[in-house]
């Protein structure tokens, strides 16, 4: 098998080009490198199975040439930041949509049939069923969560003219080696930044999840493995739920670090968060997945690579 990897170099992408290697197959990682790191994937530039060209998604010339002889699309690259969209209302819409729509132009003219695509929770926004199942309907808060909902449904429309094979994966947070955003982040940044007070924009009382990198990509290449609609819809998350103020005690806890935290906001933490994110995960569970490890793990883990590697925090 020969697959492309958009966003390749990126967090989740640079694991999921391990997993492809690991298994004997070849791999074109595809980045512009806006996010993601050389670093991440240095150690693959002598296997003879690896490939890296820099590019855009958006120069779906480009992108097509790089994609040619591809038999699997992951399509991972994309706009991470939902606060970003606040301030900037094309971000989402360009990196997220727009990229979206030229790797699908460019399956349709290399003939590439198969695609696996992160989505996220922040399509079912504020849900009011916990945990919240794949047939619950798209209510985003935001408009990375906006798009990422119509990157789905041109996914599905695509899948449908040209008898695709779709893997749709709504994700809550994974964190884990490589992170490059997120709580986990923003923290240590402040940390360094101010060592006296913690400035927190929620009153910490949010409930999240998440999921360590590791498991996370078993469960995606578990449900590729082991399904065979047109367009298969997984959440991926964690059962483990933790408040904002516990998630930011074991991130302190982890770095060693006593601080006083300060309380900017109320239950959500910017314009467009959601409060409460609890992913039902039976339908994965089905197919034999479950997570390794806890969310304090996860967290614990991520703060020690962060820590050996403080240039990422710059």
């Amino acid at each position: 098998m020969k697959y492309l990897i958009t966003g390749g170099a990126g967090f989740i992408g640079s694991h999921i080009v391990d997993c492809v290697l690991k298994n004997g197959d070849r791999v074109v990682v595809y980045d512009n490198f806006s996010t993601g790191k050389e670093l991440f994937v240095a150690h693959n530039l002598s296997n003879k199975n690896f490939k890296l060209t820099e590019g855009d998604v958006l120069d779906t010339k480009k992108l097509t040439s790089a994609m040619k002889g591809a038999d699997f699309v992951f399509h991972m690259a994309g706009h991470a930041d939902v606060r970003g969209g606040f301030d900037d209302h094309s971000v989402d819409h360009i990196q997220n949509l727009e990229a979206t729509q030229s790797v699908l132009e460019a399956m349709q003219k290399t003939g590439v049939t198969k695609i696996a695509f992160p989505s996220t929770s922040s399509v079912y926004g504020d849900a009011t069923v916990h945990p919240t199942p794949e047939d619950y309907p798209f209510e985003p808060t935001s408009l990375y969560g906006a798009t990422k909902a119509a990157a789905e449904n041109y996914i599905r429309a695509y899948a449908s003219y040209y008898d695709w094979q779709a893997y749709i994966f709504r994700f809550v947070s994974f964190v884990g080696e490589r992170y490059t955003h997120g709580i986990i982040f923003d923290v240590l940044k402040k940390l360094k930044k101010n060592p006296k007070v913690l400035e927190l924009l929620s009153d910490g009382t949010p409930k999240k999840s998440s999921v360590y990198v590791a498991d996370g990509v078993e469960a995606i290449f578990k449900v590729i493995g082991s399904t065979r609609d047109r367009v298969n819809i997984f959440n991926i998350g964690h059962q483990d739920i933790l408040t904002v103020d516990e998630i930011v005690d074991t991130i302190l806890a982890a770095a060693g670090v006593e601080i006083r935290k300060k309380y900017l906001g109320g239950e959500r933490g910017w314009k467009g968060d959601n409060s409460f994110v609890y992913l039902d995960g039976r339908k994965l569970k089905k197919l034999g997945w479950e997570q390794k490890y806890s969310f304090q793990e996860g967290i614990r883990k991520t703060v020690a690579y962060l820590k050996n590697n403080p240039d990422l925090l710059d």
